[in-house]
Parts: C-alpha cells; sequence; structure tokens
C-alpha cells in the first residue's frame, strides 16, 4: 500500500533549493544569468612612456569591482643585443592621495630591436581587494617603470 503525505512534497522542494542556495549550487528556481550584478569598471591609459632606450605605448590599466584587474601596452627596444624587458608596477590611490595597494611588478616579454623595431603587446592579469574599489581614484595610480 502506497501512503501519499500531502503538503510534504513542497516542504521538501522548500528544503532543497535552500540547500542548493546554502551550498552555492544552483537551485532550480535561481534568477537567470543574465540577471548577475553588473562590475562596474575604472581604467586609466599612459600615452607613451621611455624607459632607457625602450617605448610603452597606450598601457592601459583596469580594475573590477569584483576584485580582478588587467593590464597591457605595446613596448619595443630601439637597441639591444641581449633582449630588454619593460617593468611596470602600480600603487594606487584614494582621492587624498593616501595609498590602498599595489600591483606587480609585471614584465614584458624579451624585446628585441630591429628598423623598424618590432612592438611587442602583452597583458597581465591581477587580483587585489575587492573591498578596497570603492575608495580607489584610479587618475592618482602612480606606475613605476624601468627597461
Amino acid at each position: 500500500m502506497k501512503r501519499v503525505i500531502r503538503g510534504l512534497a513542497p516542504a521538501f522542494a522548500v528544503a532543497a533549493t535552500g540547500a542548493a542556495v546554502l551550498a552555492g549550487a544552483p537551485a532550480a528556481n535561481a534568477a537567470p544569468a543574465h540577471s548577475a550584478a553588473v562590475l562596474d569598471v575604472k581604467s586609466a591609459t599612459w600615452g607613451q612612456l621611455h624607459a632607457g632606450d625602450c617605448e610603452q605605448d597606450n598601457g592601459t590599466i583596469v580594475l573590477r569591482s569584483d576584485g580582478t584587474g588587467d593590464w597591457s601596452a605595446t613596448t619595443l627596444t630601439f637597441q639591444t643585443h641581449t633582449g630588454d624587458v619593460w617593468h611596470s608596477s602600480f600603487d594606487f590611490k584614494t582621492m587624498a592621495g593616501t595609498p590602498l595597494f599595489s600591483a606587480g611588478t609585471f614584465d614584458s616579454p624579451r624585446m628585441d630591436d630591429g628598423n623598424p623595431p618590432p612592438r611587442y603587446f602583452w597583458t597581465k592579469h591581477f587580483t587585489y581587494d575587492a573591498s578596497l574599489f570603492g575608495a580607489v581614484n584610479i587618475f592618482k595610480t602612480i606606475q613605476h617603470s624601468s627597461c
């Protein structure tokens, strides 16, 4: 004889959904993926910089509110026989200039000269404490470079 207890199935469904949410697994009635939170982004770009016989063009730093960031640049060297490397690191500050955190040192690929010199596009991904995103004044970011 099969016994059916009315009202228990919905309770199990609610409990299963709650457990899935608590466990971080998707639940059957979870919100669609397209309604995920939109990330805020801050970015700054440096035009042309020189260090030694090297050049950096359009270096761009991007911070996202989820605690991820990316650095990208195009670099080249005008004179080398051993392969130059561009090094960049960054200090992030508040509006008042108070230091928050640093990122890097990020290194370019080994570069060789030529006529004209080859251009090396490169990127580096990094993470930082996402709770600091709101305090960052991206335009006070200091890039330290050498080659």
